[in-house]
């Protein structure tokens, strides 16, 4: 009781809370922006890290790395350009609630879904880090390929009712992805003599190309000025956190848990989470009306990627903590600042420093409350971008992605790229073709190619790993029935249809 008593009197330290607090603003200010990310958030605040103490450090870190997260959303939901690549997945409710006039109440749900994902991933650091942990690491080559695989059958979810262009645009995704030094064998493929293209085409190009850059091409051709449809004035919030919650704590129970488990899987990622919530939120639709409102603002369709990708912030760090593997990129960053200050990550961390771990969980806890606190306080500033005429915001997003695009690599070609992708969503927009699967074609291409061969490599080019192990045939199954379900939901209307008739 002393241990824990001791730890609540360090996280109310006045500097702590402010490092929080700052940290905090740091991560949503450069999550919001189209092409930074929360590797970007911790790596600006990394060097003021070297004069804190070890706690200090990491609460500011931790801050801006959930900060960063939820700050993708604000984007997302307001002009159709994600901030981060794990808020792709907003857009698809988020900006056609924005359009109604209905920006605060997106961004209320969005923050409320983030915080209690937030939140329930703490909790499960807390209580099951060393389970979740073991059980992560028993994932083999076999079971990632087909965990991606269930992610790739989003696609029917996301094409807005024509599977066909669905499967093209995703197979434009898996093709891009295909670009770059074959991981395996060492080969440049499709780069045309470009060196800029060896390490392949960088997600963040594409996103803000085909959606941002390609939604003010199609505002120019519609002559449209301004965000908000004609004759909507913008309301305030009219969401209530405490109903929102009980009304959607299933959607947000079964988000936050699956966005735990895949951020505690090495290698994965927020993306990967959002999508997957979003594919069953869709799917567990119990009417045809209630699916058909997905993509056209529904409110759940915002809340299930974002308690989904937020869920990640705690669950990355089970693997670093318990094991001294980073679960993504953010935190190998954010493990490289433990070792500046002589803190190891690994199993003997708990016996050692348990003070510091506990520290390291609560201040999370309190991050995420900060995060609501700033957010609802925020909400009406951020959603007031709905007001601005397209002759200052368009220009203003161009200058942003191109900004974005060259930070991430600062390769004046990537510039080209986001242009070239713009054209192409552009395209594709004025084809009906949805973007979205693309997106997931991109995410998940690399890593299932990857995993496929690998695990061929480990079995003798035999197809039967992927059915002899429990975990691959688990996945696979899954894949099969949501691609089945809804015809046999179809099937089995139709038939009762007859019956009654």
């Amino acid at each position: 009781m002393q241990e824990f008593t001791n730890v609540a009197l360090e996280l109310v330290q006045p500097i702590n809370l402010f490092l929080m607090n700052i940290g905090l603003a740091v991560g949503v200010t450069v999550g919001a922006l189209p092409g930074l990310n929360p590797v970007i958030a911790i790596t600006l605040l990394l060097p003021f890290t070297y004069a804190l103490d070890s706690i200090g450090a990491i609460l500011l870190l931790l801050g801006a790395y959930c900060g960063s997260i939820y700050g993708g959303s604000i984007t997302a939901i307001l002009i159709n350009t994600p901030g981060t690549g794990s808020a792709m997945a907003t857009m698809i409710d988020g900006y056609p609630l924005a359009q109604q006039g209905r920006a605060g109440d997106a961004l209320k749900s969005a923050l409320v879904a983030s915080v209690f994902g937030g939140i329930f991933s703490c909790i499960c650091l807390i209580f099951f880090a060393p389970t979740i942990s073991s059980f992560a690491l028993q994932f083999h080559s076999a079971d990632y390929f087909s965990l991606c695989l269930f992610g790739l059958c989003m696609v029917v979810s996301v094409s807005g009712g024509n599977i066909c262009k669905g499967l093209i645009t995703a197979g434009i995704g898996l093709l891009i992805s295909s670009i770059g030094i074959d991981t395996m064998d060492g080969i440049a493929r499709f780069t045309f003599g470009k060196l800029e293209l060896l390490a392949g085409i960088p997600v963040i190009c594409v996103m803000m190309g085909a959606f941002a850059l390609g939604n003010v091409f199609i505002k120019c051709y519609n002559q449209e000025k301004r965000i908000v449809s004609d004759g909507l004035e913008f309301q305030k919030p009219t969401v209530k956190v405490l109903p929102l919650i009980r009304e959607n704590l299933l959607l947000l129970i079964r988000s936050s848990a699956l966005g735990s488990f895949i951020g505690a899987v090495p290698g994965t990622g927020g993306s990967l989470a959002a999508y997957m919530s979003y594919n069953i939120q869709v799917s567990s639709a119990k009417t045809e009306e209630e699916k058909a409102s997905y993509g056209k603002g529904n409110i759940q369709g915002v809340m299930a990627p974002e308690s989904a990708n937020n869920a990640i912030t705690g669950a990355t760090l089970i693997p670093m903590l318990t094991l001294g593997i980073p679960g993504d990129g953010v935190v190998a960053v954010i493990a490289s600042a433990l070792f500046i200050h002589g803190i190891s990550p690994g199993p003997s961390l708990f016996t050692e420093n348990p003070f510091w771990v506990y520290c390291l969980m609560g201040g999370l806890l309190v991050i995420n409350i900060f995060m609501f606190l700033q957010g609802s306080f925020f909400i009406k500033a951020f959603a007031n971008v709905t007001k601005l005429p397209m002759v200052i915001l368009l220009p203003s997003i161009v200058m942003l992605c191109v900004v974005g695009a060259y930070t991430a690599r600062q390769y004046i070609f990537d510039v080209t790229l986001i242009m070239v992708f713009g054209l192409l969503g552009y395209i594709l927009h004025r084809l009906d073709f949805p973007l979205q699967p693309m997106t997931i074609g991109i995410v998940l291409g690399a890593l299932c190619e990857r995993n496929f061969r690998r695990a061929l490599i480990i079995n003798d080019g035999s197809l039967s790993i992927f059915f002899t192990r429990p975990l691959s045939l688990f996945f696979l199954f899954i894949c099969v029935f949501s691609l089945l379900y809804p015809q046999i939901k179809k099937y089995m209307k139709n038939k009762k249809g007859r019956v009654v008739s």
